[in-house]
């Protein structure tokens, strides 16, 4: 943390780099422990360029399984289902570019900042988080891509526009939007909000390089964390994935509003049919997907004994060193201060990236 105020481009590649490696540890936790697998179909996903993943929120604890389906998403091989336009250059990697030189960057409702550990740990990280007030919200996206304009970074931004996951009330919400607006009734995705996408894609847009439309689907969806707790716990992750160029998509904000719209009404379309027959069927060729043959969990196996290793000195330091004690204290109510009273980390990392002119 305290590397930012010294040398910001180093801070931000650190902890960029650890928190990519810390990505392997939910893979390795619910597939190498848990048994669970994943099938994913369509495109792989690039990790070197700059993109947006738009994904249907099935569940509150999708988060975790958007890991593993990336893991196995984002692979060595370019192929894709889209047509590829030529012209765009990959930058070297860097060693600190671990995953990928464009790191995952999610939108989350503002409060989980507050969550203690993982909320603090977001917030070093500048993930974007949105109010739901527009106002508000435009300025924190603003500096989101502003600050990872300055750094010269391609951040590949994981958004679920439906805003919420889709629970019994949330279904009940969203079909009395849709009767009210004269909107399609659907069944196995909340009408997304447009307004946040759009802007997201716009400001991107001069570095952007995709929008990949990616579906999720479980064979038992846990529906919150105390499911996850009872233990059920999905044993087979479904993940239909598509590229699209951004030379593809339209530029004025009504039309990528549109343009996510028919997204959503073809993955309802989809879903219903994978729940009938269990395949993907793509939109365009209308042929069914094959199954993309998953990567070896080798090393997300090496990430989680690297962060079992960590966990085992933080234990053995709280249980028998009173300083480390009180250096997770002080640190803690650290965090708690700056979140309350400046927003979070991510404000003070914007404002230290303008007073260095980065």
């Amino acid at each position: 943390m305290y590397i930012m105020f010294l040398n910001h481009k180093l801070y931000r590649k650190i902890v960029d780099a650890l928190f990519a490696l810390w990505e392997l540890y939910p893979v390795a936790l619910f597939q190498w422990c848990s048994n669970a697998q994943l099938h994913h179909f369509g495109d792989y996903v690039n990790p070197n360029e700059s993109t947006i993943i738009v994904i249907n929120h099935r569940t509150r604890v999708d988060w975790n399984y958007v890991w593993i389906a990336l893991y196995h998403a984002t692979q060595s091989a370019t192929e894709c289902t889209c047509k590829e336009k030529p012209g765009r250059e990959l930058k070297e990697s860097h060693f600190l570019d671990i995953g990928g030189s464009s790191k995952l960057k999610f939108v989350l409702k503002d409060e989980l900042k507050a969550i203690p550990g993982m909320g603090w740990i977001m917030q070093l990280n500048f993930f974007l988080y949105v109010k739901r007030n527009w106002r508000e919200d435009q300025l924190s996206l603003a500096q989101f891509v502003d600050y990872h304009k300055r750094l010269g970074c391609q951040p590949r931004v994981v958004l679920f526009p439906e805003g919420t996951d889709l629970s019994e009330d949330n279904k009940r919400r969203s079909e009395i939007f849709a009767t009210a607006h004269n909107l399609l009734l659907y069944e196995y995705v909340l009408h997304p909000r447009t307004t946040g996408f759009a802007a997201l894609c716009s400001r991107l847009r001069p570095r952007l390089a995709s929008v990949y439309d990616a579906t999720l689907a479980y064979d038992a969806p846990a529906q919150t964390e105390a499911d996850l707790l009872r233990g059920t716990i999905p044993r087979h992750i479904y993940f239909y994935c598509k590229r699209y160029p951004i030379e593809d998509l339209p530029h004025e904000d009504d039309l990528l509003k549109s343009w996510l719209n028919d997204r959503w009404r073809e993955k309802e379309s989809s879903l219903r049919k994978f729940h009938e027959n269990g395949q993907f069927v793509d939109s365009g060729t209308k042929r069914a997907h094959p199954e993309r043959t998953p990567r070896s969990l080798q090393i997300a196996v090496i990430g989680f004994m690297f962060w079992l290793g960590v966990d085992s000195i933080f234990t053995y330091g709280l249980l028998t060193n009173v300083l480390f004690r009180f250096w997770v204290l002080y640190h803690s109510l650290f965090l708690v201060f700056v979140t309350r009273y400046f927003g979070g980390f991510q404000n003070i990392q914007y404002k230290l990236s303008e007073y260095f002119k980065l």
